[in-house]
């Protein structure tokens, strides 16, 4: 019987929700309960969720739209939420803004690409509501609900690096959906919330500002899910880092890219090598465990990161576990997930 829960936040490629039943139990072997474990490249948070009962919890992501999610399911601790909830807060100002359209960056730019138009001015309605929100942990929540509701809905093949065409078979269906009836759907997801006697945190950074950190020299281990391909993240979700931010960005191409999407080393096989040894270094010098997620189809091979992890720690083991694995809209296939346990 597994004494940890699980939580769906969003639709996200390499979530780890199916594999905590092989991750959690390995970082708990190398663990104490109370420790400070952290989440490094944490994503939607599924495995910083998973362990939040048990130990002290801090993520970190580069993209701003999973720092809003962690926030808000790991940071947490005070604020629940349900769709009466939601429909009393945001009803209002949401309204306010179909008549005003006082928020309307989604309505100008992206009408008619990964949403209709009218799904467009419900996105900026629900941003604009959430706006007025005083409380950081239940604009966190909204925000996540919000995502949740435009990756149910999205034109798209199931992420955001490009958009169906009008014609497409599925795309009818998909816009005839509602954004707002969905986002307050699924408010009623947050009303059990797994709330903690620890003092987590999350931060928004590149992992290697992390390490300066004073509050870094309290981490006994570091979990690790790398990017395992040559996609950036930032080219599929970055509608969702538009969404949190809301930052009238500057878009580019047909697909609406914002120009300053982050690009990590670890999805670029030029650099993909050197970024293992030096990040694993730091860990190693700064003598943490590492728990790290890879694939059997990543740009690294198994045998080769094996042996840059046996250079850099005294310990090494590896475990693997086959499972179908998600393409974004193509189906699934059978790979293998390893993970590198290591330790001095």
């Amino acid at each position: 019987m597994n004494d940890y829960k699980k939580i769906r936040t969003i639709r996200y490629m390499g979530n780890k929700n199916k594999l905590l039943d092989f991750i959690i139990p390995e970082i708990k072997k190398i663990t104490k309960k109370g420790e400070v474990i952290c989440d490094l490249m944490s994503g939607t948070g599924a495995v910083a969720y998973a362990l939040k009962n048990r130990n002290t919890v801090y993520t970190n992501d580069i993209q701003y739209y999973s720092y809003v999610i962690t926030k808000a399911i790991i940071e947490n601790n005070t604020i629940r939420l349900d769709s009466n909830t939601a429909i009393k807060d945001l009803k209002a100002k949401y309204e306010e803004n179909l008549k005003l359209r006082k928020y309307n960056f989604f309505e100008v730019n992206f009408s008619d690409t990964y949403f209709s138009k009218d799904q467009c001015i419900e996105i900026d309605s629900i941003r604009y509501a959430i706006e007025q929100i005083d409380n950081e942990y239940k604009k966190d929540l909204y925000l996540t609900a919000l995502m949740y509701a435009m990756s149910k809905c999205e034109s798209t093949s199931g992420h955001f690096a490009q958009y169906l065409p009008k014609d497409h078979k599925r795309v009818v269906a998909l816009r005839k959906k509602s954004i707002f009836d969905e986002f307050v759907t699924k408010c009623d997801d947050f009303k059990d919330l797994v709330f903690s006697s620890y003092h987590n945190k999350c931060f928004n950074l590149d992992y290697k500002e992390l390490f300066k950190l004073e509050e870094f020299k309290d981490v006994s281990c570091v979990y690790i899910d790398t990017p395992y391909t040559g996609e950036q993240y930032s080219r599929f979700y970055h509608v969702l880092e538009t969404v949190t931010k809301y930052d009238n960005p500057t878009l580019e191409f047909k697909a609406k890219y914002r120009t300053d999407r982050f690009m990590s080393n670890f999805s670029l096989r030029s650099t993909v090598k050197e970024e293992f040894k030096s990040m694993l270094t730091i860990l190693s010098k700064e003598n943490k465990k590492v728990v790290l997620s890879y694939s059997t189809k990543g740009l690294v091979p198994i045998d080769e990161l094996e042996f840059i992890f046996s250079k850099i720690f005294k310990h090494v083991k590896l475990i693997e576990k086959e499972y179908k694995h998600s393409t974004q809209g193509k189906g699934a296939i059978d790979i293998n997930e390893v993970l590198f346990v290591a330790y001095n």
